[in-house]
């Protein structure tokens, strides 16, 4: 036996249709109306004659004069003297009637706080069909004698998804888990009103059609035409750099898996080798929604190599969990460590800023809202982060540090937090606009050279090398101003601003790139001019940023 898929819409028709009238004619509306059509009049003063009396004024009266005009006498306002609840037919004590006895008779509150509760006690918990209806019993002097029936009907548990399209692309058990719809749990009407944003919210998933929903001997039958995205991406490009005698390799390799175990699993690998014998290494593993909960998990480890001067590693694992729609909460525990790889002399010690092995042990508190896009698309989306860290430093080699670099404990607390917004919106037809403000800071009693936070590269700060400068602190905005060729090709101008440590003070920079999108990869070239303020441009300085990333 099939049953209609029908929430109760009638009580929030009602709500729509009436719940401002009483203030927008309360407020904003003189006692007098002048109107020239006497249906339209007529209709007005019932309208407002209704909602008056809704609003808790039963003896309210709304009069049409001599001079087609309306003349509205609200009267005394009654209370509600006793509300009972009824569930399933049964008394009931429902929370929140205490709360509205000897208050005003405003059946427009009533009303909202009754719809809540149903959304919350019976639609999230199996009865997506509940109905609630408020009936007034009585009058006595001015209280209001009321009663509330709410009518549960089916209870309704989840069957398993049934997938259509590319249904080999994802595990069931995973993505039902991801939803919120697992199987043989109380059906909740919120979840699969989500299903169209949270599977949006994949790269690698999309819905060719809206989700269809059936109800079957009392199970919820929920369909998804779903298509398997090409969201993998691979990246490298490798450089030949004479140095004398010697030739030095340079490049990176950009690697981003995502499904993996077609379970979610994503891991990204970024490697760049900037100079001779710098280098930089990011790996990085997540998974959200793990082991059949809403919780996922991280692990990233990082590896810096400064010339031959220093060594840093910084290793984070920990959880994060979804909030609200998209904002999710991490916490994570990390570890930080640097190792200078070489003494120095006198004169290195009184000229150089301090540079000291160590070890940071910290929480990290991390908020997100959404995610980044991959690649740029012509539609307004925002993204932000938002994340502190707290932690004990240890200075390893404080022993053996030059008497100049003694001048600071060997143990102390460690503070750093940032944020990054990411706000685009479409001007006008193929024009977007992209704002990227950002901010990161450090604060550390024992600071030294290779804990400062570093800027410069493709990934914030364009037109100067990779990690160009060491900062305290800085302030970063990004500019796009894009011309779309097609739905995700675009070309771009650039500017970015920023403020470093005072020592350092303004720097920008200019610039113009084009990225093209096709179905096996981004190709994509900038060109990117930075200066700090004061100076003037010099063109031969210039980056050329470029690379094709294949997708697959």
């Amino acid at each position: 036996m099939y049953i209609p898929a029908k929430i109760n819409a009638n009580l929030a028709r009602i709500l729509q249709k009436y719940l401002l009238l009483p203030l927008l004619y309360l407020v904003l509306l003189p006692n007098s109306l002048a109107q020239n059509s006497s249906d339209s009049l007529f209709q007005q003063k019932k309208l407002i004659q209704d909602s008056l009396i809704k609003s808790g004024y039963w003896e309210a009266q709304v009069k049409i004069d001599s001079l087609q005009n309306l003349q509205i006498q609200k009267g005394k306002p009654y209370i509600w003297k006793s509300i009972k609840g009824y569930e399933d037919k049964l008394p009931s004590d429902i929370s929140f009637i205490n709360d509205l006895e000897g208050k005003i008779a405003n059946q427009f509150m009533l009303n909202i706080k009754l719809q809540k509760y149903v959304e919350l006690n019976y639609h999230k918990k199996g009865y997506p069909l509940a109905k609630a209806r408020l009936a007034i019993d009585g009058f006595e002097n001015n209280e209001v004698i009321a009663s509330i029936h709410i009518v549960p009907q089916n209870y309704i548990l989840n069957d398993s998804l049934n997938l259509i399209g590319d249904s080999q692309s994802i595990n069931i058990g995973y993505l039902s888990n991801l939803l919120d719809l697992k199987y043989n749990q109380p059906f909740n009407i919120k979840s699969y009103d989500n299903i169209s944003y949270k599977i949006s919210q994949l790269d690698y998933l999309t819905l060719s059609s809206e989700p269809k929903l059936t109800f079957e001997n009392n199970k919820a039958i929920i369909s998804l035409n779903i298509n398997e995205q090409r969201s993998n991406q691979f990246d490298a490009i490798i450089g030949l750099v004479p140095d004398g005698s010697r030739t030095n390799l340079t490049g990176q390799v950009d690697v981003r898996l995502r499904n993996l175990f077609k379970r979610g699993v994503g891991i990204g690998m970024y490697w760049q080798k900037y100079s001779a014998n710098s280098q930089f290494l990011n790996l990085n593993l997540h998974q959200s929604y793990a082991f059949k909960s809403p919780l996922g998990l991280n692990f990233a480890f990082e590896l810096l190599q400064e010339d031959s001067t220093f060594l840093q590693t910084d290793l984070q694992i920990g959880t994060h969990y979804p909030l609200w729609n998209s904002l999710q909460i991490g916490l994570s525990y990390q570890r930080l460590t640097n190792n200078v790889l070489r003494e120095f002399s006198e004169e290195a010690v009184s000229t150089l800023n301090p540079i000291r092995s160590s070890i940071v042990n910290a929480i990290l508190l991390n908020l997100e809202w959404k995610a980044a896009l991959t690649y740029p698309q012509l539609k307004d989306y925002t993204f932000a982060n938002l994340n502190f860290s707290l932690g004990k430093k240890e200075i390893t080699n404080f022993s053996t540090l030059p008497l100049l670099w003694q001048n600071i404990p060997q143990s102390s607390y460690a503070f750093s937090g940032g944020f990054k917004i990411h706000l685009q919106r479409i001007l006008w037809k193929r024009f977007l606009i992209e704002a990227i403000p950002q901010y990161r800071g450090i604060q550390n009693a024992a600071l030294s050279q290779n804990d400062l936070v570093r800027l410069g590269g493709l990934q914030n700060l364009r037109g100067f090398d990779r990690n160009f400068f060491y900062t305290r602190y800085f302030g970063l905005l990004n500019l796009n101003y894009r011309y779309f060729l097609d739905q995700k090709s675009s070309f771009f101008l650039l500017s970015d601003f920023a403020k470093l440590q005072s020592n350092i003070g303004w720097v920008y920079a200019i610039g113009a790139g084009l990225d093209i999108k096709s179905n096996n990869g981004w190709f994509r070239i900038i060109y990117a001019l930075g200066q700090e303020t004061g100076n003037m441009p010099d063109f031969s300085q210039g980056k050329v940023h470029f690379g094709y990333i294949a997708v697959f």
